[in-house]
């Protein structure tokens, strides 16, 4: 698995948009007017940060000394045996037939060998190794810590990368985790050429997880409007009421225990809820979803918000 490197002349200032100079010590931003030309910007091995960090909620000096490690990238690396081998057995019903293959169909419908974006790519989500086994696309992968799956160190507020630089983006499971989703996701308009799509998986009915670093959820109709400056394709559930219920025993045994490793451990116990999902009536689950995703197109055009009521695709 390796991201092709191909930041080349698409990356540019996160400040200013300005492109972007690269010497012997490494990216620098052509714009002298610009505050951020005055100096490198930093990078961690091979990997550049272009982060703004006057304007960023990253700080610098934590950023890199933590080597931009990841929690939960930690507390994946230390599965138990019994979390690994639930892991590996059927998933329980996911609501959406959308996958990988689809998106990438679509992305090479615009280009031969599209620039993919994957915001948020440190670790590999799931549904989305196509993205990183196909040989005939770009790959850009960003992310707030070092992984070999990414390219650069990015703020999704602050996108160093051009105006129309890229085909298709891939978003799952991050919004929650940025400050401003709004911001987020003009930037991710900013970047789409005319007609690139964009894929993102956000979650409704889950408890706070990574901390300090979780500000918000987003129900199905909720999640349009975050994107509606974009043409759907298709949207609904990901992942509905039984991985809510899940979500829920887990953080009920960890608040009346007082640990969050034996909530996760006695909800480890209750894997088989998932599989009633299948049983699930679609209209219903998108009211108790634990998770919603969007597929849409860019446009230039936005729905208004006499177009939200009727949108409402739930039971009640």
């Amino acid at each position: 698995m390796a991201v092709v490197p191909i930041l080349g002349d698409l990356v540019a200032c996160p400040r200013c948009k300005s492109a972007l100079d690269r010497d012997a010590v490494g990216f620098i931003c052509e714009n002298d007017a610009c505050a951020l030309a005055r100096s490198h910007f930093t990078a961690l091995g091979q990997v550049p940060v272009l982060v703004d960090f006057e304007t960023s909620i990253l700080d610098r000096h934590n950023l890199l000394r933590s080597a931009a490690s990841s929690p939960l990238i930690t507390r994946k690396s230390a599965r138990s045996g019994l979390k690994r081998f639930i892991d590996n057995l059927p998933k329980g019903r996911r609501f959406t037939e959308f996958d990988a293959l689809s998106f990438l169909d679509e992305a090479k419908l615009l280009d031969d060998h599209p620039v993919i974006l994957v915001i948020g790519g440190g670790a590999v989500g799931e549904g989305a190794e196509p993205l990183y086994t196909d040989q005939s696309i770009r790959l850009i992968g960003t992310d707030i810590y070092v992984t070999p799956n990414v390219s650069v160190i990015a703020d999704g507020h602050d996108l160093p990368l051009k105006t129309g630089s890229v085909h298709a983006i891939w978003i799952q499971a991050v919004l929650e985790h940025v400050l401003d989703p709004a911001k987020v996701v003009s930037e991710i308009h900013r970047v789409l050429v005319p007609n690139g799509i964009v894929y993102a998986e956000t979650p409704f009915m889950q408890q706070v997880h990574e901390a300090a670093w979780d500000f918000t959820r987003f129900s199905l109709n909720g999640h349009r409007w975050l994107f509606r400056q974009f043409t759907e394709i298709s949207a609904g559930v990901v992942r509905g009421p039984a991985t809510t219920l899940l979500w829920a025993i887990r953080y009920f045994i960890a608040a009346v225990t007082g640990s969050y490793a034996l909530g996760y451990r006695v909800s480890l116990m209750f894997f088989w809820l998932k599989y009633f999902e299948r049983c699930a009536k679609p209209s219903i689950a998108v009211d108790g979803a634990s998770g919603v995703y969007f597929f849409g197109r860019r446009s230039d055009n936005m729905i208004g918000p006499k177009d939200m009521v009727p949108y409402y695709r739930g039971a009640q």
